[in-house]
């Protein structure tokens, strides 16, 4: 099928062979598109490309890194996923309430924050990127809260909220990934839409979820929609935008290095310092699957960060390595 390419997106496959020598491209049929390769075609003088049929308005599912375990256990993770999407599409108010509970306090007893984690997530392309989004930021949220220990009642609330900060583009129907700072109509309607929507359930979700989802893409220096400023942004969703924004913007082909990066220059003013500063705890300064170069010459990809975020541990030719001065290798530079 052929495909303008204003309408490219990550992830799509590439379904003819392309050299165009004046514009240094090489494409091979069944290369996948990242964020990068789509900006180098919108610059040249291509007008369209052929993709195959396993693009997102179909759908498919992969690993963010192939090579690397995925963050939780597969077969849980699809659980949670079909928990997810049956709650997006035919809830009721006993429905909410039990699916929400249940998958928050799953997620609560799986993960374990006395690890690092492999913060490899599974990403879907079509009709149910907004369930996997979802569940991914939902579990970067609840890693947060519990390296801070909040109280459980608490943890709760906020994972709660994380796992439908963005229904509203399920009642849309149409979802923007990258929806900071986005003029789309979806994007500024979403959260509105589905603070309204939701009122029936207030019993059961809360006046503070409630007010979340409203307030959920406000600015920390108070130039949001509603103009809340800092502390003034409910803490639900100070600690949700971050995660919210990291599984963005990798599921829109960054490397978690570019994503990481994105979100610390808008450290302040988007996002709150607070909270930026416990993803980075998390991630490292090097984050699971970026690309890097040894000191000894080798390739390799971050798998997870160690005590200290400048030495990861660091996945080359499927072997773990531990960088630092007990192995005496360190990274020399990231591949972009």
């Amino acid at each position: 099928m052929k495909t303008k390419i204003k309408n490219l997106q990550p992830g799509m496959i590439v379904g003819e062979d392309i050299y165009n020598l004046k514009n240094n491209l090489n494409l091979k049929k069944g290369q996948k598109l990242d964020k990068n390769t789509i900006d180098l075609i919108l610059k040249s003088d291509i007008t369209e490309i052929e993709i195959v049929d396993s693009s997102p308005s179909i759908g498919f599912t992969q690993k963010t890194f192939e090579e690397l375990p995925n963050i939780v256990d597969e077969m849980v993770y699809n659980k949670w996923i079909n928990s997810i999407s049956d709650l997006f599409h035919h809830f009721t108010k006993e429905e909410i309430y039990v699916s929400l509970n249940n998958i928050t306090e799953e997620i609560y007893k799986s993960l374990d924050v006395k690890e690092h984690f492999i913060l490899n997530f599974i990403n879907s392309f079509g009709n149910d990127s907004l369930t996997y989004h979802s569940l991914n930021t939902a579990i970067i949220v609840s890693i947060i809260a519990k390296k801070i220990e909040i109280p459980y009642i608490m943890y709760k609330q906020t994972v709660k909220f994380s796992l439908i900060h963005d229904i509203g583009y399920a009642m849309l129907d149409d979802r923007v990934i990258n929806d900071f700072d986005s003029e789309d109509k979806n994007a500024l309607i979403h959260n509105i839409v589905a603070y309204k929507k939701l009122q029936d359930l207030k019993a059961t979700l809360n006046h503070e979820i409630l007010e979340s989802i409203l307030y959920h893409h406000e600015r920390y220096d108070g130039k949001g929609k509603f103009h809340l400023k800092g502390e003034k942004i409910p803490p639900l969703v100070r600690i949700t935008q971050v995660a919210d924004a990291y599984t963005s913007l990798t599921e829109l082909g960054y490397t978690p290095y570019q994503a990481l990066s994105w979100i610390l220059k808008k450290c302040g003013f988007i996002f709150d310092p607070y909270y930026v500063g416990l993803l980075y705890e998390i991630t490292g300064y090097y984050p699971t699957g970026t690309k890097v170069k040894l000191s000894d010459g080798s390739i390799g990809v971050v798998l997870k960060r160690n005590e200290i975020e400048f030495f990861p541990e660091v996945l080359v030719n499927n072997q773990p390595i531990k960088t630092g001065p007990d192995s005496n290798i360190y990274i020399k530079e990231v591949i972009e």
